[in-house]
């Protein structure tokens, strides 16, 4: 046998014998490692659906949504569930090799594991790109595609830059609109993270996001007190009257009713506001901030946004 046909022969078997490079994510609860890199993915978590989508990883199976823009070929996807409650038949039909669990979703995380191997990531509202960057990174060095995930999020903070420019030395405040009611976050709750995006100096103090429980019965105690709350950070957001106010229509996900300004028009106390009467205000994506969060591409669309915004 000729040396180069020997040398072939070799190399082909020690191909054949050698297993596939082992799968490696590393995620909220340690590191998850497979034989190989999972085909068929399911993500409760459209922060994360937005990422993978990014960066050009397959998707087999999604929560029930309305998907447009970017995520808009989801919308034929299989569906395996809600945002919260995973529907297992379904799930099962789509026979996926990983599942990506949201917070939407997290209690289901050991029922999911029954079904495939499942992760899960940490989102903290008080340190939010850096949550952002630990989850892209980490998907994106799984896969190979770290390089890309890199440059996804330079891409973010170039904008993210560009916003601390324009609001150097201006103030900011977040208010959540839900039908009649104005709900203004801090830095440290859910949609506090406004301040790390846009620059704008909070005039709230930081806040630790409540944690999830029960919401309390109308009209007791505990509701009074939680609305006397609410609209005390409310009062303290109007007398600090700040350059922007940041607005997210909670009637406005999926294409719903916008009705925030007319509620901040008959609001008696932000209505008075010189951002208001100026026209100082930026009603988000409702979708991009409420549903997906931060993924990778709906994080440069956003930050894009309120840069057209606050030139």
């Amino acid at each position: 046998m000729k040396l180069t046909h020997l040398f072939s022969v070799l190399g082909t078997a020690l191909a054949i014998a050698s297993p596939a490079e082992a799968f490696e994510l590393q995620h909220a609860q340690g590191t998850l490692t497979l034989a190989q890199a999972p085909q068929r993915v399911v993500s409760y978590e459209l922060a994360h659906l937005d990422t993978l989508n990014t960066l050009g990883i397959p998707v087999a199976g999604v929560p029930k949504s309305v998907y447009s823009g970017a995520l808009s070929k989801y919308s034929q996807a299989a569906v395996v569930g809600t945002l919260f409650e995973p529907e297992y038949d379904q799930l099962k039909g789509v026979k996926p090799d990983l599942i990506i669990a949201g917070g939407r979703s997290a209690s289901a995380i050991p029922k999911l594991r029954e079904v495939a191997p499942t992760v899960s990531f940490t989102s903290d509202p008080s340190s939010f790109l850096e949550s952002v960057k630990v989850s892209s990174l980490a998907i994106g060095r799984a896969w190979g595609k770290e390089a890309q995930a890199q440059a996804a999020l330079n891409d973010i903070q170039k904008n993210v830059d560009t916003l601390h420019g324009l609001n150097r030395g201006k103030k900011g405040a977040l208010l959540f609109v839900v039908r009649d009611n104005v709900i203004a976050h801090a830095p440290g709750e859910r949609f506090g993270y406004v301040h790390e995006l846009s620059g704008l100096a909070p005039v709230l103090p930081a806040r630790q996001a409540a944690a999830s429980a029960a919401r309390p019965e109308p009209g007791s105690p505990e509701a009074r007190a939680a609305a006397a709350e609410r609209a005390k950070a409310v009062q303290a957001v109007a007398q600090a009257d700040p350059d922007w106010l940041i607005v997210l229509d909670r009637g406005a996900i999926n294409d719903g009713e916008k009705t925030a300004a007319d509620t901040l028009a008959r609001h008696p106390q932000i209505s008075r506001t010189t951002a208001f009467r100026e026209g100082r205000v930026h009603y988000v994506d409702p979708n991009g901030w409420y549903v997906i969060g931060g993924g990778l591409t709906n994080l440069k669309t956003i930050t894009e946004q309120m840069i057209t915004a606050m030139k």
